[in-house]
């Protein structure tokens, strides 16, 4: 899916995309640098309900679900990157960025550990880990499966979304 129909699947509500400086004061407050592709994206899109049906599948084609709440760089704390990363919807690991969940509340985050960055993961809820002791390693392992691949970048998770 080209990103253009992506954002225009999505109900900005009113808010206005993130300007420069607003990235800029994200990545101060926050310490996180947001890959260059999805700043890009929040440049275009202030986040918000995707109102169609978009689907995107796990790398071995598997559907995994529909796209649901985008974030942004707004103040509506459901669609907050800001707000989501201090009061996230699951257990994440500080690595992790939520910036979207699928139909069922799944968080979908960028990676932001070494050797990871920029990549897209599902995070599957019904694996929530009961405790705060674990690693990100542990969490994307086989055995456990908190964490799952989606894609390499943001273009690529873009690039691969479909309307049902």
């Amino acid at each position: 899916m080209e990103l253009w129909r992506f954002i225009d699947a999505i109900n900005q509500a009113g808010e206005r995309p993130a300007m420069p400086g607003d990235l800029q004061r994200f990545e101060e407050r926050t310490g996180i640098f947001l890959p260059d592709d999805y700043c890009a994206f929040l440049m275009a899109c202030a986040g918000g309900r995707c109102l169609q049906k978009v689907s995107f599948d796990f790398p071995n084609g598997v559907w995994a679900g529909y796209v649901e709440d985008v974030g942004g760089l707004q103040k509506n704390p459901r669609y907050s990157l800001e707000h989501n990363r201090k009061s996230p919807p699951w257990p994440l690991h500080e690595d992790l960025l939520w910036i979207m969940s699928d139909h069922g509340g799944n968080p979908i985050c960028l990676r932001l550990d070494d050797g990871n960055e920029g990549q897209l993961c599902f995070i599957d809820h019904e694996l929530s880990p009961e405790d705060d002791d674990w690693t990100l390693e542990e969490a994307a392992s086989k055995d456990w499966g908190y964490v799952l691949p989606l894609a390499s970048s943001f273009t690529e998770f873009v690039r691969n979304l479909r309307r049902k």
